[in-house]
């Protein structure tokens, strides 16, 4: 089943930023997928093209990968007259046809968005839902539903508050299936919102791009009492735990790690080592149901991650760390450096690239978590990437924002389906039991 046509335009993501969409039509009929973005290009990771005009959308539309869609990706890949089943074949042609090593050249994002509406037309040629085609592609044999991180509370850069780490989410690892997950995951959050609204001004209802609340609080403990006690109130001590996102690169300063960052008269003196600062993560996970710690270091301090990895039985969860580049994932596999690994679509560039890094991670024993970006779409790929892959985890926010409960539906609706096939991740979420 050939490609008939290809095309793609901008459109705007969750946070008004333009991305871009890609429709295909095959004999099937039509295909479609919009691509996250993002406006914060990490080292390693793929570059999305961006037009950088800075009198349209301040420097952030994407015509030119657009254009690199309509007049060379998607005439040279009709020529090849490959079936859309080949996922493989055409996901190294157009890396081939880039020709750089970060696809600087055609743009990741013009090229994932490609990526991505192959395999949904593959998927429906095959006849099989879009997780199953994954599988296929992962050699995965048994469907395992994720444990989502439903995100809380937000500090770090992302509020003015004093929460030196970026989020606080819980994770429903206690679960009996995904559908139990999502109860939990969604009485918290209102029950947290009700809090705030009786505490606080009407205004720290308002929620952050991922839809985690930055309420007033001063410390990192404050945020770890406030949501034991609201797994306590809400009566699921067990069944939820806490995942915090350190996101520590954005306090690292001058081989230190400054968590009093926000405060321009923060003393250098009281910079913290990574021995301390991994004593802090140790401490929290003694006192309070902390199960996962993101981004706990500097993306290139491989000797704090490799040390505090062979020290915990918990989670130390590498995202930042290693932007779902090949070359980092196998840096962190080779130095054993995390427990688990994030996988981000728009960071590779390719699915078959995201499939590389799942079976590289899977044969090591290393855990996986597939996230979003704060520039995500409505598109639901992210759903069915989880649970093809049997990734046992899925980072996408809170429950809230359609951009979001649109991914957790999706896994609702494929739960369902599955019926008394389906798996529920729990306490396994990385595979390490």
């Amino acid at each position: 089943m050939p490609i008939k046509i290809l095309l793609a335009r901008q459109i705007l993501d969750a946070v008004g930023t333009p991305t871009i969409e890609v429709d295909m039509v095959t004999e099937l009929g039509l295909f479609r997928v919009g691509v996250p973005s993002t406006d914060a290009k990490k080292i390693a990771e793929s570059v999305q093209l961006r037009d950088n005009d800075p009198t349209v959308y301040f420097g952030m539309s994407v015509m030119s990968a657009v254009k690199n869609v309509n007049t060379i990706i998607a005439p040279e890949l009709l020529k090849q007259n490959l079936e859309v089943t080949m996922q493989k074949e055409i996901d190294q042609f157009m890396i081939s046809l880039d020709g750089t090593d970060n696809k600087s050249r055609l743009g990741a994002n013009a090229v994932m968005a490609v990526s991505l509406v192959v395999a949904k037309a593959g998927a429906a040629k095959k006849g099989v839902p879009l997780y199953r085609h994954i599988s296929d592609m992962g050699g995965v044999t048994s469907i395992i539903l994720p444990v989502p991180h439903f995100t809380l509370l937000t500090g770090g850069i992302l509020s003015s508050n004093g929460l030196p780490f970026q989020e606080y989410s819980v994770m429903p690892t206690g679960a009996a299936s995904f559908a139990e997950a999502m109860r939990i995951g969604a009485e918290m959050y209102r029950y947290v919102k009700n809090v705030i609204k009786s505490k606080y001004p009407v205004e720290s209802t308002y929620v952050s791009d991922s839809g985690g609340f930055a309420i007033p609080l001063d410390t990192n403990r404050d945020a770890l009492l406030f949501l034991t006690d609201a797994i306590k109130q809400c009566n699921f001590v067990g069944k939820a735990e806490i995942a915090i996102n350190a996101s520590a690169t954005d306090f690292y300063k001058d081989g230190g790690y400054d968590l009093e960052f926000k405060n321009p008269k923060s003393n250098p003196q009281d910079y913290m080592s990574s021995d301390k600062l991994a004593e802090v993560y140790l401490d929290n996970m003694k006192e309070f149901p902390v199960c996962s710690v993101q981004d706990g270091f500097h993306f290139d301090d491989w000797a704090a991650w490799s040390t505090l990895t062979a020290r915990m039985s918990n989670q130390l969860f590498g995202n930042d760390l290693t932007q779902t580049n090949l070359r980092r994932v196998g840096l962190a596999v080779e130095k054993k450096a995390a427990n688990a690994i994030g996988l981000r679509l728009n960071q590779a560039g390719t699915l078959t690239e995201i499939v590389d890094a799942y079976k590289l991670l899977k044969a090591n024993g290393i855990g996986m978590v597939v996230c979003d970006r704060w520039g995500d779409t409505d598109d639901i790929f992210l759903a069915d990437l989880a649970v093809g892959l049997s990734a046992g985890q899925l980072k996408c926010g809170a429950p809230a924002r359609g951009e979001r409960v649109g991914k957790y539906n999706q896994i609702l609706r494929i739960e369902e389906e599955l019926g008394a096939l389906s798996k529920y991740a729990g306490k396994n979420y990385r595979g390490q039991l």
